[in-house]
């Protein structure tokens, strides 16, 4: 009874077998492909987005330091602010204060500094001076005026 029954099935296990393995065989093709387009995609993605700004401003940055010239403020990679007093083929000669040289190399500067920035520095600094004149008179003041304890003392 089991043998006429699995007879009877058989065709149709026959062809969902084969019907299976035609599925089976175009899915592994066509994600292949997809694969590949995945691929080619995040590559185009990556070169806009990371490759070419990254070129572009190393281009920049070699432009920038090829037009430095005696005379210009500029600011290393370090954070040091200086002014070039001599300029060699792959090294600067910075003034960094009042007889104060060093020397570096032309790929340690970071940017050049435009007047509009020059302004904005002095005026901070010159705003930390007052700063500090102003604290410095608020202490004189401390110290000349009578203290409270003192006060007392002085009435008894």
């Amino acid at each position: 009874m089991l043998s006429s029954f699995l007879m009877a099935k058989m065709p149709f296990v026959i062809i969902a077998a084969e019907t299976g393995s035609k599925k089976a065989s175009n899915q592994p093709g066509s994600s292949a492909y997809m694969m590949w387009i995945l691929i080619v995609v995040m590559l185009v993605v990556f070169y806009f987005l990371l490759i070419r700004p990254q070129r572009k401003r190393a281009q920049e940055h070699e432009q920038m330091v090829s037009r430095l010239k005696k005379g210009d403020e500029i600011i290393t990679i370090g954070g040091i602010y200086g002014t070039i007093k001599k300029l060699g083929e792959d090294f600067i000669v910075l003034e960094v204060d009042r007889n104060v040289r060093i020397k570096i190399s032309r790929s340690a500067v970071s940017r050049r500094i435009s007047p509009v920035e020059q302004e904005e520095e002095e005026e901070m600094e010159d705003s930390e001076v007052e700063t500090e004149e102003i604290e410095d008179s608020e202490e004189e003041y401390e110290e000349e005026s009578p203290r409270e304890d003192q006060l007392g003392k002085e009435e008894e």
